[in-house]
């Protein structure tokens, strides 16, 4: 199983304080509607199998194979790619991204191991989940009967946003790029690490010098400056990093919170306190 920021096979969790506060109990009534596990799992086919295609369509020197479902085929293959795949396609190429997808619905159907991912998994992640939580927004409008076939939920739309704000670790793969989405607490590491980089560049420093100088001060993700500078992904970039199921990675989110600069945070889990922060966050982000 995949090691994201939480738990993606819990989905019954009760905040400590839903019970005395209405919107916040409605807020988590609808992380209790989703189903984590499926949103990701049904992401990574999702691309898989458009990539699949592409690629089958590319090997049979650009004529549809045999046997092939797919009506249709892009005119522009790299153009495709970068749209469809924006994060990734900006970094690694389509067959890179294949063979991560590999690895990942591998992770996914494992549950006798954790597997942890580094930055070029978090990409290619972030872009599946994109894709497949806009297919299915559309469909839960559209046709609701397909979109149970797919069913990320019990039948509310997936706030995009906010899962990537409850279940990403970080988006070190956005340093220096303009993300679509605010994602703003998980922005305020790459903009700190941006501010960093552009200090450097003023006083005369090489914007990848000042990338490797930012990968030391912020203790950046072993991955992130290979990505950064579009570098070959290496086997050893490829690979998740495997524990045992005794390893118990979320044992740090049931620590009580002390001493937060947020002080409506302390007392509660770290857990709590994360849901309880992406909450604030969406309520204010709210129109008025």
């Amino acid at each position: 199983m995949l090691i994201f920021a939480k738990d993606i096979g819990e989905r019954d969790h009760k905040h400590m304080r839903e019970a005395d506060n209405p919107a916040l109990r409605e807020y988590m009534e609808y992380q209790r509607k989703l189903f984590p596990y499926t949103v990701i799992r049904a992401g990574l086919d999702l691309a898989y199998k458009e990539l699949d295609d592409i690629l089958n369509y590319i090997d049979n020197d650009h004529q549809k194979p045999e046997g092939s479902m797919r009506e249709e085929y892009p005119s522009d293959i790299p153009a495709w790619y970068r749209q469809q795949f924006p994060w990734s396609g900006s970094f690694m190429e389509m067959e890179d991204l294949h063979s991560l997808l590999v690895l990942l619905i591998k992770a996914m159907d494992s549950f006798r191991t954790y597997e942890k991912g580094n930055t070029y998994h978090w990409t290619a992640l972030y872009d599946c989940t994109r894709n497949i939580v806009k297919v299915y927004n559309e469909l839960l409008s559209a046709d609701p009967a397909h979109a149970r076939d797919i069913q990320l939920s019990q039948g509310v739309e997936v706030n995009f946003e906010d899962f990537i704000n409850n279940y990403w670790p970080h988006l070190e793969f956005m340093i220096l790029s303009k993300p679509d989405f605010a994602h703003t607490r998980l922005m305020e590491h790459v903009r700190r690490v941006e501010d960093f980089v552009k200090e450097h560049m003023a006083e005369g420093e090489a914007p990848l010098a000042a990338l490797e100088q930012a990968g030391k001060q912020f203790n950046l993700d072993p991955a992130t400056l290979p990505l950064l500078r579009r570098d070959k992904i290496s086997p050893e970039m490829a690979a998740l990093e495997t524990f045992s199921l005794k390893e118990s990675p979320f044992e740090s989110l049931t620590q009580i919170v002390a001493n937060d600069e947020d002080a409506s945070a302390n007392g509660l889990s770290v857990l709590d306190a994360e849901y309880e922060k992406n909450f604030n966050l969406l309520r204010s982000q709210a129109p008025a």
